[in-house]
């Protein structure tokens, strides 16, 4: 079949990952942040529905690697993360995304077909193996974007996550700050003293090394013709 994948777009996303505990909400942290001569701007909440893929022998899992199609509304939209380095509590990973046709749309949707771009293809080195659905991570987000005087410009977002998987569904909360513009040692400085008002604890992991930690490893096969 062919198919006309759109959209696409590659780039290295920088971000910072917290455990958030329970009791604080996104205006805590934004009190936080009237304190450090930042401006910020809360966006509305949104819910979004991501399904995660993998092999039978956890190809992706293993080597540091995610590859999810993330339902946002009416809109489908495919990704692929793979870890480049981490220091302490933040990342930097390569991202490619990808929208769904309409076409592509309903082959998830209603045949559980995922259509992937040839050059994710290349870069999962499947071997002849198939696609499955390991995880399914249902998350409320709560956003506000972050302005500083200096070029400085981040988006904080508060997640409130429901992992499904074989061995049930456990809840999770985590703060994510992603680097928009400015340095890398911006979001540190920025980072560091949101984790020291907050007492926040670094959350070591990706969402779906977390979620498959937690709810396990197994999951209905899809294929990917």
């Amino acid at each position: 079949m062919q198919t006309n994948f759109h959209n696409n777009r590659e780039e290295t996303e920088v971000e910072a990952k917290f455990i958030c505990p329970d009791g604080l909400g996104l205006n805590d942290f934004l009190v936080a942040i009237s304190t450090m001569n930042l401006k910020y701007t809360k966006e509305n909440p949104c819910f979004q529905r991501d399904v995660y893929l993998d092999t039978s022998d956890y190809r992706l899992l293993t080597s540091d690697a995610a590859l999810r199609i993330r339902q946002r509304g009416e809109n489908y939209v495919g990704a692929y993360k793979s870890c480049v380095k981490q220091l302490d509590t933040i990342f930097e990973r390569k991202e490619f995304e990808w929208t769904l046709s309409n076409e592509e749309t309903r082959l998830w949707t209603e045949e559980k077909k995922p259509m992937i771009p040839p050059i994710v293809i290349e870069k999962l080195h499947l071997l002849g193996q198939e696609l499955r659905k390991v995880l399914v991570v249902e998350t409320q987000r709560y956003t506000a974007i972050i302005i500083g005087n200096d070029g400085f410009k981040a988006e904080l977002s508060l997640d409130e996550v429901i992992f499904r998987g074989h061995k049930g569904q456990k809840t999770y909360r985590e703060i994510e700050v992603e680097l928009l513009s400015g340095q890398f040692e911006q979001l540190k400085q920025f980072t560091s003293s949101l984790q020291n008002q907050l007492k926040l604890q670094p959350a070591i992991d990706s969402k779906y090394k977390k979620g498959m930690i937690l709810v396990g490893k197994y999951g209905t096969k899809i294929s990917t013709q």
